[in-house]
């Protein structure tokens, strides 16, 4: 069993377990991606031409990978905010076994208040929505790893960003 720290209701999920769960969560976003961003082509490219940058749909490349940013960090933001609300965890999270829950208090039975699911999804994904933009959309991927990452540095609650802003941690239920 792992540490639990004062301010924890049960001892801290490992980071590895949080990093398999975000790849799990991310192995089924990929496949929604793949799946608006051919959508979106189709929509609004219907055919580019790389050679002469000639096209029949109603909008550019650019502008249709912006709209696709924003679709997906939406998308993302509002799964991460209904699965925390309903239970504290996402799939990934229930496959490995792990919650957020709120700091200070004894672990709930449900999920996360609404204010709280909609701060750590925002500040979790929120990147994401600006990933279109031409030349600053890695920044915004910068900002999401960094996040994930920011656990390994946080003691002694392991917190990402996210976390510190909603006031929540992650924990083992078994």
């Amino acid at each position: 069993m792992g540490v639990q720290p004062p301010g924890a209701p049960a001892p801290l999920a490992e980071w590895w377990q949080r990093l398999v769960a975000r790849i799990i969560d991310g192995v089924l976003f990929g496949i929604v991606y793949w799946v608006i961003s051919l959508i979106m082509a189709g929509i609004f490219l219907a055919t580019y031409s790389s050679l002469d940058g000639s096209r029949t749909g109603f909008f550019g490349p650019v502008l249709v990978g912006l709209i696709a940013g924003v679709l997906i960090g939406a998308v993302y933001i509002a799964y991460e905010l209904i699965m925390t609300k309903m239970n504290g965890q996402t799939l990934g999270k229930i496959v490995m076994g792990i919650k957020i829950v709120p700091v200070g208090g004894a672990m709930p039975p449900g999920g996360l208040s609404t204010d709280v699911a909609m701060k750590r999804a925002g500040v979790t994904w929120g990147g994401y929505l600006i990933s279109g933009i031409p030349f600053l959309g890695w920044l915004g991927y910068i900002f999401v790893a960094l996040n994930g990452a920011s656990q390994l540095w946080d003691k002694p609650l392991q917190q990402t960003f996210a976390d510190k802003v909603a006031r929540t941690v992650v924990v083992k239920i078994k």
